[in-house]
């Protein structure tokens, strides 16, 4: 929906502006709505999910908590669009940031004290609540017209433009939704609930890490739907590239860590029964790195406004993972549905949302794209394989094993990916930037860091 935004914010019309906002307000609601009512007609099929008795009393009023919270990141959630599509996003990110904060430490005081799960997820939805009305509020403060007129909505034209394209990044998200959150739902009901637990151990730490890489390349979105209204497609392109070297140099090298730190980790920190085999570690690993390899296409597609043409990917998308899921779960457990989200991930997203992006946003021939994945990867097997190896002689057990792998997996994978890239123009960008957000935090110019990083 920010995409229809940027046109009225580079133009500065208000009216324009307070229209749509009046028009998110009720399509926010009407979302809300659904997803009370799709929520509450799983209730009676929940016993189906679970392959095991977990022995938990009150899973029903646990399911209904999670839904709520569900609910209510959409009460007043329509006002961050305008913050972001002003290239504030950074406002938004205080605030939710400063709740999650407060969250964390109530939920930790919850479960020290009172030792009560029930207690712990209402810390989230109170918190949940309170970040969305505080941004309401600061929305409003930054941009008082809004409160003019309230009823006031685009013309028949501009909504029938806005529905054909929430209607279409509606199947997108459904479709996330529904190949994020099968997995679970397949491996509690053949594997056992045990194994989600473990599972969701590992996908934790993913998710910690994703949403920090998601907060910084999500950063640019805005930026890159302005410019797509207001410059040329030679530069937009030229910008992609840089990002989506950057984002291959996140994700490559956050892929490897992983890869190298998962298992010691875990072992320190939850024990050896809570551990996978390292061919598990490395199908989860390798969905991360297809999942994160994708973010920067994705997020030029829904900056241009481009969801309309792959619109019914996600169907394929979900059939392709939950048949090949469900096919290979019977005889191969975990593995089988790591595979089936791989499966589907490499044979249709990851071409369809290329070919999308560069046909319809960049006009270019989608083999640019595919040789570029290719030689990424490559390069991040050849430099992570051999990290891997190195770090493999550390065993040493506890802290320090974990302290050592870490120092010697980001020393080595970085140093020698600089080597490769070092004369290329997307690096000399990426670190041109780097170098100066660092400059600007310390107030002087880093004339030797330049020249270690900028041959």
């Amino acid at each position: 929906m920010i995409y229809h935004m940027y046109g009225p914010i580079a133009r500065e019309d208000e009216k324009e502006i307070t229209e749509l906002m009046n028009l998110y307000r009720k399509l926010y609601s009407y979302v809300a709505g659904f997803i009370t009512v799709a929520g509450l007609c799983l209730v009676p099929f929940l016993k189906y999910f679970i392959a095991d008795d977990p022995g938990i009393s009150g899973l029903t009023g646990i399911y209904l908590l999670y839904l709520l919270n569900t609910v209510v990141s959409y009460l007043w959630g329509y006002k961050r669009a305008l913050i972001d599509g002003h290239q504030k996003g950074y406002i938004s990110t205080l605030y939710v940031t400063a709740f999650m904060t407060i969250q964390f430490i109530a939920q930790i005081i919850v479960l020290l004290v009172f030792e009560n799960f029930i207690i712990y997820l209402l810390m989230q939805i109170i918190c949940n609540i309170l970040t969305n009305l505080s941004i309401a509020w600061k929305c409003d403060r930054m941009y008082p017209y809004l409160k003019k007129d309230r009823k006031s909505l685009p013309s028949k034209e501009t909504q029938k433009s806005i529905f054909k394209n929430v209607s279409a990044m509606f199947m997108h998200k459904l479709g996330d939704v529904m190949v994020n959150n099968t997995d679970s739902l397949i491996i509690s009901a053949f594997v056992g609930l045990v194994t989600v637990g473990i599972f969701d151990n590992y996908r934790m730490l993913l998710g910690s890490v994703n949403t920090a890489i998601n907060g910084i390349l999500g950063s640019f979105v805005a930026s890159i739907g302005n410019l797509s209204v207001t410059d040329d497609k030679e530069r937009v392109f030229h910008i992609y590239k840089t990002l989506n070297f950057i984002g291959f140099w996140i994700h490559s090298y956050a892929a490897v860590t992983f890869l190298v730190m998962f298992n010691p980790f875990i072992e320190v920190w939850a024990g050896k029964d809570y551990l996978f085999p390292m061919s598990v570690v490395f199908l989860i690993v390798l969905n991360f790195y297809m999942s994160g390899m994708r973010k920067v296409t994705l997020n030029f597609r829904d900056a241009m406004g481009l969801y309309w043409y792959d619109r019914y990917k996600p169907i394929f998308e979900v059939i392709v993972n939950l048949v090949v899921s469900i096919v290979l779960v019977i005889k191969y457990g975990l593995v089988g549905v790591l595979i089936g989200t791989f499966v589907s991930t490499a044979g249709v997203c990851f071409w369809v949302e290329a070919l999308v992006t560069y046909k319809h946003g960049f006009e270019k021939s989608v083999s640019h794209y595919f040789k570029m994945f290719s030689i990424y990867t490559a390069s991040a097997v050849a430099v992570g394989g051999f990290t891997y190896f190195v770090c493999s002689f550390i065993v040493m057990g506890g802290l320090l094993e974990i302290f050592l792998k870490l120092v010697v997996c980001t020393a080595m994978y970085n140093i020698l990916l600089m080597l490769l890239y070092g004369r290329t123009v997307e690096y000399k960008e990426f670190m041109e930037k780097l170098i100066g957000l660092i400059e600007g935090r310390m107030g002087r110019e880093l004339t030797g860091l330049r020249k270690v990083l900028m041959r």
